[in-house]
């Protein structure tokens, strides 16, 4: 008898949920092309990134499609150094990029993303080339800044495809 009673509670309790969910979850469409506001948690340096490294970043703020938020702020933003050079000697500048590649939806749907961070630090070469043909040979020892971008920096993404996430 009490195990009856405990399986008709059961049934009566997962019933309730899968009304609920039907009742109350929802569909929307993330239309391809939607911007996601994408922003560094970390300094992104070409002297600690190489080819191909995995960069992870956030969502900067929620993404709302029908007053349904689909996208969570802080969501994790995954991403892929394809370029990187390091400063050099005669004042020759680093560059990074670093593409956005895809973010997860509230209902976990893996959302693939366009967009990237770049930055070219400012070269020096034409000075550090005239003072040390002028002044020293020694000034060619001068290497260039790092190419960096600061975290917070924030860059926007588009998404590649239309998705279908459930929302509450």
């Amino acid at each position: 008898k009490e195990r009856k009673c405990k399986m008709k509670t059961m049934v009566k309790t997962l019933t309730v949920l899968l009304i609920t969910t039907f009742v109350f979850a929802e569909t929307v469409t993330i239309q391809n092309s939607t911007v996601v506001a994408v922003k560094t948690v970390n300094q992104l340096s070409t002297a600690q990134l190489s080819l191909g490294q995995e960069v992870i970043f956030n969502v900067a703020q929620d993404v709302k499609i029908k007053g349904k938020t689909v996208i969570q702020a802080g969501a994790p933003v995954y991403g892929s150094v394809q370029e990187v050079k390091g400063s050099q000697m005669a004042g020759i500048a680093g560059k990074i990029i670093v593409s956005i590649n895809s973010t997860v939806a509230v209902d976990g749907t893996n959302i693939a993303l366009t967009g990237s961070f770049s930055n070219a630090a400012k070269s020096e070469v034409g000075a550090t080339v005239a003072v040390g043909l002028i002044l020293c040979p020694l000034a060619l020892l001068n290497k260039g800044d790092d190419g960096i971008i600061a975290v917070g920096s924030q860059q926007r993404a588009m998404t590649l495809g239309s998705f279908e996430v459930e929302v509450e």
